[in-house]
């Protein structure tokens, strides 16, 4: 069972997924989600990124439809997401480093302009838009992922986080803060 602030971060999670805003995360809401990330970057499709983009994305809506489609109408509701997520990919195996990792992983390569391995605040806000979070949050979730105070955050440190945001429950866990204020 999750605590309060994975609930908190599921129910914030689910809405960035939600990209129609029709209360479903479907197939279509991740190409959305992909397309619009390609666009806020300037990047086409016959760019490579975009097609890590779209098979993270796929192996992504696949696990997470396989692990948490209760129904089996092929659309999770916010009840069936929040409800599977962790048993899905919060567990001891490796399910989100295989069905999750790839996806967030061509995000952040996206994101990363100038593909030194960092993302600076730029950066990160232009990739944060694509989910729906203010600047004010992604200025906020910046600084409190900056642990140096470097005004740079590496892949490394991220994908870190991107997983601790999705599916653990340490309200001081830095990755907690990764889309803002929860």
């Amino acid at each position: 069972m999750a605590n309060i602030i994975q609930q908190r971060k599921l129910d914030k999670a689910f809405g960035h997924l939600d990209v129609d805003r029709n209360g479903y995360v479907e197939a279509q809401d991740l190409t959305a989600l992909g397309v619009r990330l390609l666009a806020n970057f300037g990047v086409g499709y016959e760019d490579p990124r975009a097609r890590k983009i779209a098979d993270g994305f796929s192996t992504f809506w696949v696990a997470l439809a396989a692990a948490l489609d209760a129904d089996g109408d092929e659309r999770l509701s916010p009840q069936e997401y929040r409800d599977g997520m962790l048993a899905g990919f919060g567990g001891p195996d490796d399910a989100f480093d295989r069905h999750f990792r790839p996806g967030a992983l061509a995000v952040l390569e996206l994101a990363d302009t100038d593909g030194d391995g960092y993302l600076g605040p730029e950066e990160f806000a232009t990739m944060q838009n694509a989910f729906g979070t203010t600047r004010e949050e992604s200025d906020f979730a910046f600084g409190r992922l900056d642990l140096d105070g470097d005004g740079r955050l590496s892949l490394d440190e991220l994908i870190v986080a991107v997983r601790e945001f999705y599916v653990g429950g340490d309200e001081n866990a830095v990755g907690t803060w990764f889309f803002g204020r929860v």
